[in-house]
């Protein structure tokens, strides 16, 4: 035994890159991507390996918290499993990497990682090409947060034929939980796919006197129903406009969706206003919503003339009473006059504690993902005070953005990296509401982001996997007629 462990042993040595004895100093942190400099992380999150991109001829990277050191060869930081589970059991991880050019080593300034609250351990998002022509090749993906496992929960191309594509969006779930979750398929086999209670189900929410199926979902935390946008939608591409996509709502509802009776019924169906993105507060007595409202000129069709006035659409935030035990509805109140600042809020989502209300704001229109300037902006739901998100605000589209289970992390998209590829970030918010630097979803290839030509799309935290396999989904789909729901417009029980 001793002949053979003394040569490991020295050949492990050997192979352990040493950290510089002399070295010049600079006063800058190294330029790394992503960028994880001084930001605060979840405990149980994956490495975050990191590119350094100074030009030197080799580097050293000695990663140190009170638990543990790793010390790392190489421009791709790529940081191994057991050795980050020890660092990050400590508070601070601190970072210091070195760089070698003519013989000579620089050091770095070190920089931090901050470990902060567990997050939930699942996300999932939608794949989807950047080139909207291209939407058979979307899916449906769950990731691993504390790895880099993902996997594919349904694609588009799993239940396709030659004649009709399929067009899956919309997937949620309620609480986080995955026993009781949804998602839509347009077109071929089309209807909405729920799982209640771990069992399958596919309903047709379109109705006589609705504009469409049910989209933009939010489930009620306590009760069996879904608040659905009911809309019209159509997208615009632009040859000039640094807006390259359009999307807009020629008509727009919200309705309430009764999961055990297959009930619809509606929530505001004014024809005068555009409504859309519901979701419900924390306790589930109250849903938050937007509105615009618009009256359509004569003589024009009404595609066309939404399409003209597509920069006078500003959107208002809303909230509606709701007792959920007698199905009653009180009157709506404005909580947030965007049309006043000439601007429009979307996407409203209420923190898990009932404190907070983050929303995007840009300056017209429902769909932030497309439009460059949509920003972040947070209100305190104790006095509806309200501040723009800084420090998560780029020069690029802030957008679509969900809470975890615990409220203490946010995940949102991001088109920072490089005005085209939607990628998620996700931030650490504190007890007065300000929120640490973000970062991006890590990878175990740093470069990933660079290379990956798909866009990520509606993230989703998720306390668990999806225990339903693809080839389930598909079969459920491709051999089940979706459930026709009745309409009740005056339901109150």
């Amino acid at each position: 035994m001793r002949k053979i462990t003394i040569p490991i042993l020295l050949m492990l040595v050997a192979c352990t890159p040493r950290i510089p004895a002399t070295f010049d100093s600079v006063d800058s942190v190294p330029v790394i991507f992503p960028d994880y400099t001084d930001v605060t992380i979840p405990g149980n999150i994956a490495p975050t390996n990191f590119l350094i991109e100074e030009g030197a001829d080799s580097y050293i990277t000695v990663l140190e918290s009170k638990s543990a050191q790793a010390v790392i060869k190489g421009d791709k930081v790529k940081i191994p499993t057991r050795k980050w589970r020890k660092l990050t059991a400590a508070p601070e991880i601190s970072i210091r990497v070195y760089g070698r050019n003519n013989k000579v080593w620089t050091a770095y300034q070190p920089f931090k990682l901050t470990v902060s609250d567990e997050i939930d351990p699942y996300v999932s998002y939608r794949i989807i090409p950047v080139a909207v022509e291209s939407y058979e090749k979307l899916s449906i993906r769950q990731r691993n947060l504390t790895n880099y496992d993902e996997k594919v929960i349904f694609a588009n191309t799993m239940v396709e034929t030659n004649e009709e594509g399929t067009c899956i969006n919309c997937h949620h779930y309620r609480n986080g939980e995955t026993d009781n979750m949804m998602f839509h398929v347009r077109h071929f086999k089309g209807g909405t796919v729920l799982v209640l209670d771990g069992k399958l189900n596919k309903v047709n929410t379109k109705t006589d006197s609705t504009i469409s199926a049910g989209s933009y979902p939010s489930w009620h935390p306590t009760h069996d129903y879904i608040a659905f946008a009911s809309d019209r939608i159509h997208q615009s591409v632009h040859a000039l406009s640094h807006d390259k996509l359009e999307v807009l709502d020629d008509n727009s509802d919200i309705i309430l969706y009764d999961i055990r009776n297959n009930i619809v019924s509606p929530i505001e169906n004014d024809t005068s206003q555009f409504e859309c993105f519901p979701d419900w507060a924390s306790d589930g007595k109250s849903l938050f919503y937007v509105s615009a409202t618009y009256q359509a000129p004569s003589g024009i069709p009404r595609r066309d003339a939404v399409f003209l006035d597509r920069f006078k659409f500003h959107y208002n935030l809303y909230s509606k009473p709701f007792d959920p035990d007698t199905h009653t509805w009180g009157a709506s109140r404005l909580l947030y006059d965007a049309v006043a600042s000439d601007s429009s809020v979307t996407w409203p989502k209420a923190s898990p504690d009932g404190r907070w209300l983050l929303c995007c704001i840009s300056s017209h229109g429902v769909f932030p993902l497309d439009q460059i300037e949509s920003e972040l902006i947070i209100f305190d739901l104790k006095d509806f005070s309200y501040r723009y998100a800084d420090e998560l605000n780029s020069p690029f589209a802030e957008s679509f953005h969900c809470w975890s289970s615990n409220g203490k992390w946010l995940m949102f998209s991001t088109r920072r990296e490089d005005g085209v590829h939607t990628r998620l970030y996700f931030s650490h918010i504190d007890e007065n509401g300000h929120f640490s630097k973000p970062f991006a979803l890590p990878q175990r290839d740093p470069e990933f982001n660079r290379e990956f030509l798909n866009a990520f799309n509606i993230g989703e935290f998720m306390k668990e996997p999806v225990k339903i396999t693809p080839w389930q989904f598909a079969s459920f789909i491709s051999s089940t007629e979706a459930t026709p729901s009745r309409y009740d417009s005056k339901r109150e029980k």
